[in-house]
């Protein structure tokens, strides 16, 4: 008992667990704002007109992983590397200048598809999935400040960025519902355009020495970036299919009101997703130094302790789903219950493997991040087309579900396979032969 009080103290005295923990709870209460926001939303203008709101916040999230073609992980593994300023000031830059072109790429390509794609998903209000489109860019300079700050360790000022984009769309909901409560373009256009907010503090918010410049061209940047961009890019896009493709699919099969059923549900879940992508947000620039032993085995105690009390947390509030929908998106959402069990069941699960998948930044091994993207991709696409027309909502639920249920297995998995060829019996054949 005396040995496990002793870790459980160590444990929390780390500066990765410290840091972390500023993380989460920040961002935890930045995302509730932002939840409280969508609330407001989904209350204001009820299942169905909710639902032509997700297929629009859908595409903006599906196109900013497009946008990004893995520069955030790739900004995070090299910049955090680099104790070079100069250097660290051009993969900023490089990055900056990719995100910029491929959003400009994206809006002419959002006016040539645009009416293809409503047409597809027999969605009434065409113009939310242009403004989408040419809105986009928001949220690809949002995410390039935060990698950037991720890169640098300055979590506080990455939580204050995240808190001040939440509390202007926190605002802007309370000021539209009380003047235009059913009006979707005033909700969506707002919501869209607060991440970019936080970029008029960016000189607040970094160094005096940080500079982007974004008329040089970086060829020594583009060199660096190119193998991790490229394979962290494919899994950030399945990241963004995995994350929405189902609110698309239930428009294509199902029709608005179901598709609002499922966003108001999947948004709650959503909640406790990004506590997932905020303790990835610590760890990954910090395990992309680990280079030894010793920090890894102590790393990967440290993430399994992580993981079980992620499965602790879901048994305690699987059995509140109930509750959640009905104080916070409303008792017209209630249908959506059970769905939100399974969706909590995943978010859970995705809690449990992001401190495993930051191995594979100090891992010589990028391609785990296009593999597992393009894998997850093919069973929740795959589930969603065979099982949605004949099973419903519960359909998409399950397979988020099982798709992350793979996630786990695959992930750890490899985590065993890096130990043993790198510290273990493998790596001790290999150097006796």
């Amino acid at each position: 008992m005396k040995q496990l009080i002793a870790h459980a103290l160590k444990f929390t005295h780390s500066q990765g667990v410290r840091q972390s923990g500023i993380m989460i709870v920040g961002n935890a209460a930045a995302t509730g704002f932002a939840a409280i926001a969508l609330m407001i939303i989904s209350r204001s203008l009820g299942p169905e007109q909710f639902g032509v709101f997700s297929v629009g916040f859908a595409i903006v999230l599906m196109l900013s992983r497009i946008n990004d073609v893995g520069l955030s992980f790739a900004v995070q593994k090299f910049a955090s590397r680099s104790d070079d300023r100069g250097e660290k000031n051009n993969i900023y830059s490089y990055s900056f200048q990719l995100r910029l072109i491929a959003a400009l790429f994206l809006m002419v390509i959002g006016v040539l598809i645009t009416p293809t794609l409503a047409a597809w998903l027999n969605f009434p209000q065409q113009h939310i999935i242009t403004i989408a489109f040419f809105l986009s860019g928001c949220t690809v300079i949002y995410e390039q400040l935060q990698a950037m700050l991720h890169s640098l360790q300055r979590f506080s000022q990455s939580v204050l960025t995240n808190a001040i984009q939440a509390i202007i769309k926190l605002l802007s909901a309370i000021a539209i519902s009380l003047t235009a409560p059913q009006a979707i373009l005033p909700f969506f256009i707002s919501y869209i355009i607060a991440p970019i907010i936080p970029l008029l503090f960016f000189r607040k918010l970094f160094p005096a020495w940080v500079k982007v410049d974004l008329f040089k061209t970086y060829w020594e940047e583009q060199k660096l970036l190119k193998g991790m961009a490229f394979h962290s890019g494919v899994g950030l896009l399945a990241l963004g299919i995995i994350e929405n493709i189902d609110v698309l699919l239930v428009q294509g099969y199902l029709d608005s009101y179901e598709t609002g059923l499922l966003s108001g549900a999947s948004r709650i879940a959503l909640m406790f997703s990004l506590l997932a992508y905020s303790l990835g947000s610590v760890l990954q620039p910090r395990v992309a130094r680990y280079t030894d032993r010793r920090h890894l085995k102590s790393y990967l105690k440290k993430a399994s302790l992580l993981a079980a009390a992620s499965l602790l947390g879901f048994t305690l509030l699987a059995p509140l789903s109930h509750w959640f929908i009905l104080f916070t998106i409303g008792p017209e959402y209630l249908e959506s219950a059970h769905i939100l069990t399974i969706l909590l069941a995943a978010s859970f699960l995705t809690i449990a493997v992001m401190p495993f998948i930051a191995v594979f930044f100090s891992a010589n091994m990028p391609w785990y991040f296009s593999v597992s993207g393009i894998l997850q991709v093919i069973i929740l696409v795959g589930g969603n087309i065979l099982f949605l027309p004949e099973f419903g909502l519960e359909a998409a639920a399950w397979s988020r579900l099982v798709t992350r249920v793979f996630l786990l297995f695959f992930t750890v998995g490899l985590v065993w396979v890096f130990w043993q060829r790198t510290y273990g019996i493998w790596a001790k054949t290999s150097q006796s032969t």
